[in-house]
């Protein structure tokens, strides 16, 4: 009797054990099944994403394979109705060409021969030979100095074309070809509609984008004015150099006659964040009576070969304005009138280089007749200022400025020194010790 109990219970325990592991085996197929499941679920997520911008290119493609004769018919008529604009743009297309081909703007290397601390004695910032002098020639020099505040510009059209920047690199990728089929169509529009003064990638203008960045910057000076006007002890979150550059950037307290001026290269771009981020200086010192102009200085065009940094507007003739500069709050329509072209003789010759440019620049900062303050305030582009800060630094200084590109809408302030040898000749130096950012910032080493 005991014997055959035993058996049952041994039989009913191997049943249990048989549905349990069948239960067992269910669970782990239907979460395998529902793995699956998900998996293709993703799948065909990530497959209807990237298959829209080729469906938008197809259709984008199609309706202008379906339109081709009479936009082709339009397009004509609006070329013959106004020649010249036609032929500007044409002229516009061919001196890209040039530039694309026979361009030396990069040909140049930093001088490995000439430390620019040489020049300086050592109180300047420069190098000495044990007894505070500087090594070279310096017995018969003089010495000039100025400050000199640098702004990047806000990202531009080509910019948001070509360069991903801090956007997503998958989507960038992804929508590269309809947004250059989007910027191909604006410029087509521009050409068809005889609208020879605006382009979307010669001399390309801020985009949306890049307006905001100069607002950033507006937004950031309007923050410090009114913290520095607060009168309280600390109360800005900027001391010494920082105050000193906020102060010459709204020209703070000398606003019928700045002791700072401000200039830009040629580029649109550049023209446009200095009219949006400096907007409350020029509505405070154009008042009563006063004027401010906003100088072009065509030695701080952008050291490059592309389209992009070829100027469009006419030697010493009136700035048109982009589509975003006679919107500025306080300065609604007053943006031709602001910009003095008395200096912009007309693009970079090809023969030109960064260095020769970068030369031509420190002689303009300290020409009286074209920059006569004692503080400049220059609007410009990446390559052109880590040229700057890799070319007259002193080649023992090690700062990012060297390796990284100020960010868009950046600010940094510095003094810039001349000197005059016995010969005549000139060299400038960046006195490492001024260094000051104040907005912005390089790289990813961001601030305000």
């Amino acid at each position: 009797f005991g014997s055959g109990v035993d058996s049952d219970q041994w039989q009913a325990a191997q049943q249990r054990t048989a549905a349990r592991q069948n239960y067992n085996q269910c669970k782990q197929s239907s979460s395998s099944a529902r793995r699956e499941h998900s998996s293709r679920d993703t799948m065909s997520v990530l497959s209807d994403i990237l298959s829209v911008p080729a469906l938008l290119l197809f259709h984008a493609t199609w309706l202008l394979h379906s339109l081709r004769r009479p936009l082709l018919l339009v397009s004509a008529l609006c070329v013959l109705s106004n020649p010249p604009a036609a032929i500007r743009k044409l002229r516009l297309f061919r001196l890209s060409v040039l530039y694309l081909i026979f361009c030396r703007d990069k040909k140049w290397k930093v001088p490995a021969n000439k430390d620019p601390a040489s020049f300086f004695p050592e109180e300047l910032g420069g190098s000495n030979d044990g007894r505070g002098r500087a090594p070279i020639n310096a017995s018969n020099a003089t010495y000039r100095e100025k400050t000199v505040i640098l702004i990047r510009h806000g990202e531009s059209t080509w910019n948001d074309t070509f360069n991903a920047g801090d956007r997503n690199k998958l989507v960038f990728v992804l929508f590269f070809v309809p947004n250059l089929l989007y910027a191909a169509l604006v410029e087509t529009y521009y050409f068809v509609s005889g609208r020879d003064s605006d382009s979307w990638f010669f001399d390309s203008p801020l985009s949306a984008k890049g307006v905001n960045q100069g607002e950033g910057l507006r937004k950031f000076l309007k923050k410090e004015k009114m913290r520095l006007g607060s009168g309280r002890k600390n109360a800005s979150s900027i001391v010494g150099g920082e105050e000193r550059a906020v102060r010459s950037l709204l020209a703070l307290g000398e606003e019928g006659d700045p002791s700072s001026v401000v200039c830009s290269s040629n580029l649109r771009r550049a023209i446009s964040t200095a009219v949006v981020g400096l907007a409350d200086r020029f509505v405070a010192t154009n008042k009563g009576g006063n004027e401010e102009r906003l100088v072009l200085i065509p030695s701080l065009q952008e050291i490059s070969r592309n389209p992009d940094a070829l100027s469009i507007l006419p030697p010493r003739g009136v700035s048109s304005p982009t589509w975003c500069d006679d919107d500025v709050p306080g300065l609604e329509g007053a943006f031709s009138g602001l910009v003095n072209p008395a200096f912009h003789t007309g693009n970079k010759s090809l023969e030109s280089d960064g260095l020769l440019r970068m030369e031509e620049f420190c002689g303009n900062v300290f020409d009286p007749t074209k920059l006569p303050k004692s503080t400049v305030i220059a609007t410009g582009h990446s390559l052109f200022f880590r040229s700057m800060f890799r070319v007259y630094l002193p080649r023992s200084t090690e700062h990012v400025s060297k390796e990284k590109k100020l960010v868009n809408g950046g600010t940094v302030s510095l003094t810039l020194r001349e000197a005059t040898l016995g010969n005549g000749r000139k060299e400038y130096m960046i006195d490492p010790r001024s260094l000051v950012v104040v907005y912005g910032g390089f790289g990813k080493h961001k601030k305000g």
